[in-house]
């Protein structure tokens, strides 16, 4: 995933300039290669979101109108009955009364969508390009099923049947008995969609706005911040009855979100002592409190938990740094 990180790490530290200005499937074995975040990616090769970017787009003439891209809402990729990836707009958890992209299957906790060229991805979608309607044709079911959501006209499904001897493939909607030939690599890019590439990769973003008190704790250091926010958004920050410096609390509050997750974790370990715990109280009770712990896994990575869940890996030498910055800004 390293390939795919630093091509984030500046859309990152814009998001934390905005900041201050503002489930397994039951029964069913996903294989590892569908789901997982690969360690190592070479630089030529291409990620799922790319390829379906550079896509030729293919003019047959007819399409089969999904809905308006504007008003999707969902995107879901089933193999054999399970969701293998899923994207949903739903309310932020950062900001009340908002709306954002959330990578929501198939990890145990949702991931923030990097939104860059989304809705690009999602023009595929909106309308289905065939080469020809089929007739005589046996249709075979892969298995392989995408499903979207659309706020004003409801939901539309593809199936995704056998492939042809000219290496297309045939489709059909759930909302019609119709089958259609489809362009072989339209497909297999429209259905081989990876959910780490749609990850913005942040281990734990939260707003420093909406934060009343922040806990933080090493093994050298367990301090209490709090924050005093008023109808402006304009913020005092304060630790042990002394006001912080501003600056110098939003440097140390921006090093603690530009923690990016690395990977996947692997086999499951014990648990040792944390090396790094942060709590983020919020201010207000329409958004949950949130914390990131930070485990001991291997001699290059840390486990990353978030409210309680533990599934990626965080770069060991990056939360190092952190925890340096930490000691030396509380020492």
């Amino acid at each position: 995933m390293r390939r795919k990180l630093t091509g984030r790490i500046c859309i990152i530290l814009g998001m934390l300039g905005v900041v201050f200005g503002i489930s397994a499937c039951a029964g069913k074995e996903i294989e590892k290669s569908e789901v997982k975040i690969e360690e190592v990616q070479k630089e030529t090769e291409a990620s799922s979101k790319k390829v379906l970017l550079e896509l030729e787009q293919t003019e047959y003439g007819s399409k089969i109108p999904a809905g308006n891209r504007e008003n999707i809402q969902r995107l879901t990729i089933r193999k054999n009955g399970c969701t293998v990836f899923e994207i949903k707009k739903e309310a932020s958890e950062n900001q009340v009364g908002f709306e954002e992209w959330y990578v929501t299957e198939p990890y145990s906790y949702k991931q923030l969508v990097n939104v860059s060229d989304l809705y690009h991805i999602l023009d595929h979608y909106s309308a289905w390009p065939y080469i020809a309607k089929v007739e005589d044709i046996e249709f075979e079911d892969t298995g392989i099923f995408v499903e979207e959501e659309f706020s004003d006209t409801g939901i539309a499904g593809f199936h995704i049947g056998q492939k042809n001897e000219k290496g297309n493939y045939y489709v059909k909607t759930d909302f019609s008995e119709q089958i259609y030939e489809m362009d072989g690599a339209q497909i297999e890019a429209m259905t081989g969609l990876h959910p780490e590439d749609f990850m913005m990769g942040i281990a734990g973003l939260v707003y420093v706005t909406t934060v009343e008190q922040l806990e933080i704790k090493t093994e050298n250091t367990e301090t209490v911040f709090d924050i005093e926010t008023d109808a402006k958004n304009d913020q005092s920050y304060w630790r042990d009855g002394k006001e912080v410096e501003g600056e110098k609390f939003k440097k140390l509050y921006a090093s603690l979100l530009g923690i990016v997750i690395k990977k996947e974790a692997g086999e499951e370990k014990k648990l040792q002592e944390p090396v790094l715990r942060i709590y983020f109280r919020r201010n207000t009770e329409k958004l949950k409190d949130t914390e990131i712990i930070y485990y001991p896994y291997d001699s290059e990575n840390y486990l990353i938990e978030k409210d309680g869940y533990r599934e990626f890996l965080a770069d060991k030498e990056s939360v190092d740094k952190v925890v340096e910055e930490l000691d030396r800004f509380c020492g």
